[in-house]
């Protein structure tokens, strides 16, 4: 058996014999202190390549072919050795392996089969299409990897070159339209797509058709605009361009070789320091990005959590704990060049009495603003008892905000199986029939953690207009708010804030959850209007959101903060800690209600965004026809 040495592996003597380590893998060859004394004698030969008969002639003791052999085949188990017997592929000639030795020692460390991935990088041919810094050193970096040949591409010369990779790079100095460019290719041709921009470069990943391109795109256009609304410094160029060359480079390198790992990543390079930071891709086109959402269906769904016990002393005005509430927030919605929205910097914001975060939203993929003030996206304020609960506030409010940016695509027959049944795709004509020319009037954006949640957060910000609408009841005495919480913050907004606030209940015939307004008595404006399934909760509610905005306006006169958009007329903070069987049975009195007045709620959720990926918690559209 011939065997070599991996080139990443280390090992050095311990009491116990050798400690080896390989990557992010290391483990102790037991023995005497002597072994590590065999091992080292002969690692001249391992790293050329050797045998066991080589080793112990080189030893000039058959004593010792016994002990050789335990190591080889020990080290070969643990792939720390190359079986050179059994690998898959022809093995470099001396010459090649000497003048590509830099290349072979990269293979051997990172590939199963080495002397495979080695043939296929040297009889690769890859294209590189663009001008600029970039360019060049995309293709000093496929010259220095050993890469067979490099070419240039022309438009008319597309389908006849057959590369086995093209490099497209859209230079800030050179443009290039990166979906056209490949349009010219064969199909399923990859592409490692490269965009050299003035302020930061977008590097990868490998893309095999117009659909990864135009994810790659997307995750472009979000990157820009973080950018831009940021406050990083732009990544100096041609600095920037070079290295994104390089790793493309790189990029083609690992393809060729077939030591991707399977994640659809792509680099951001930024920053005054040239900073690198991986962002995933999201799928390409995982099916519509607007789907119907069916009221009858979603009933249908088993409850995901628990009433509260029954047994248990019931709260008179709190929600429960948004503590377990903190996993359904996905790190996406935020996560840094490809999220919805950043967190903004709240190290100012007091936190007594109420917890508050704020969210600055980043604008949707698309052409990225010309200048930073085009781009600069609105802040949204967040509350709760603690910040997990503030930061889902403010991340519903950037999900409703997110939905409200765009129109539901149209529904036709045409939609595939996989995402809606036959009773739906006939429920999602009539939707879109009904929708026909309303445009987005009537339309309410809504959010929740469970499809259930937003369509009961739709409906009740609907029948709260038309509760508004009609003259408040009396208000509330003191007496008649229960709870020591929502008392101490109803003092806290007169004794501390100065805001003199009134407590009006509104009536909304059929439903058992109840609607509050907390207003200024001197100048009558409504401060925060909010719903609950008791009046206590609404109560508490519509306290909280006030003293949260009086709270945030306060600070911001000694410590200015970025101007928030105002509470929104009707809210539903309440919602997202009721029991699933509260929200059920709220949302069948909403559709009984519907239906006493002749009409038949519509609604639509976006599941992904095509630079975050993935929607969660749930966002759309709900209205009624």
């Amino acid at each position: 058996m011939r065997v070599k040495l991996r080139p990443d592996a280390h090992c050095a003597p311990v009491p116990q014999g050798i400690h080896w380590s390989r990557g992010e893998r290391s483990f102790v060859l037991s023995g005497p202190p002597a072994l590590f004394t065999v091992v080292d004698d002969q690692l001249g030969a391992l790293l050329d390549g050797t045998s066991v008969d080589e080793m112990v002639a080189a030893t000039g003791d058959e004593r010792s072919r016994p002990v050789l052999d335990h190591i080889v085949r020990a080290l070969v188990a643990q792939d720390v050795l190359i079986d050179l017997d059994a690998v898959d592929g022809p093995l470099p000639d001396r010459r090649s392996a000497k003048e590509h030795a830099a290349l072979l020692g990269y293979l051997e460390s990172n590939c199963a089969e080495p002397y495979r991935a080695f043939a296929a990088v040297r009889a690769a041919r890859v294209a590189v299409v663009g001008a600029g810094p970039g360019a060049d050193a995309v293709r000093r970096g496929l010259a220095a990897n050993g890469t067979g040949e490099t070419t240039e591409l022309s438009a008319s010369s597309g389908h006849a070159a057959s590369p086995t990779v093209v490099v497209l790079i859209d230079d800030v100095d050179a443009p290039l339209d990166l979906l056209a460019a490949s349009s010219l290719l064969a199909p399923g041709t990859p592409v490692v797509p490269v965009a050299a921009g003035p302020a930061l470069a977008l590097v990868g990943p490998v893309c095999t058709g117009p659909a990864q391109l135009r994810a790659f795109s997307a995750v472009r256009a979000r990157a820009t605009d973080w950018q831009l609304t940021g406050v990083d410094s732009a990544a100096p160029r041609p600095i920037s361009a070079v290295l994104a060359g390089s790793l493309a480079a790189q990029c083609v390198l690992a393809h060729l070789a077939g030591i991707e790992d399977g994640a659809r990543t792509a680099v951001v390079v930024h920053g005054h320091a040239v900073q690198t930071t991986p962002v995933p891709v999201p799928e390409a086109e995982p099916g519509p990005a607007w789907r119907p959402l069916d009221p009858a269906e979603v009933l249908g769904e088993p409850a995901e959590r628990p009433d509260p016990d029954p047994a248990a002393p019931a709260s008179t005005d709190a929600p429960a704990s948004a503590d377990a509430r903190e996993f359904q927030l996905d790190a996406a919605l935020t996560a840094r060049w490809t999220g919805l929205a950043r967190w903004g910097r709240d190290l100012d914001l007091p936190q007594l009495p109420v917890s508050l975060v704020t969210a600055q939203l980043v604008p949707g993929p698309g052409p990225s603003a010309a200048t930073p003030s085009e781009a600069l996206g609105p802040h949204v304020l967040g509350w709760g008892e603690n910040r997990a609960a503030a930061g889902l506030t403010a991340v519903l409010t950037v999900l409703r905000r997110r939905a409200a940016e765009e129109r539901p695509e149209k529904l036709t027959e045409e939609w595939p199986g996989e995402w809606a049944g036959e009773s739906t795709k006939e429920w999602a004509r009539e939707s879109t029939e009904e929708w026909a020319g309303q445009g987005n009037a009537g339309l309410i954006p809504a959010a929740g953690l469970t499809p259930a949640h937003l369509l009961v957060d739709g409906l009740l910000r609907q029948a709260g207009q038309d509760a508004l609408a009609r003259p408040a009841g009396a208000p509330l005495a003191w007496e008649d708010v229960e709870g020591i919480t929502a008392r101490t913050l109803w003092g806290l907004l007169r004794d501390f804030f100065g805001v003199p606030a009134a407590l009006r209940p509104h009536t909304a015939t059929g439903l058992d959850w109840q609607l509050v307004s907390v207003t200024d008595e001197l100048t009558g404006e409504v401060l925060a209007t909010q719903w609950g399934p008791r009046l206590a909760s609404a109560g508490y509610a519509a306290l909280f959101a006030a003293t949260a905005h009086a709270q945030f306006q306060a600070a911001a006169r000694t410590a200015p903060q970025a101007p928030v958009l105002p509470p929104d007329p009707v809210g539903t903070w309440a919602l997202e800690s009721a029991s699933d069987r509260q929200v059920h049975d709220c949302l069948r009195q909403l559709l009984a209600r519907a239906q006493a007045m002749g009409l038949h709620p519509r609604a639509q959720q976006l599941f992904h965004d095509a630079s975050a990926g993935e929607l969660a918690p749930a966002c759309g559209w709900v209205t009624l026809v």
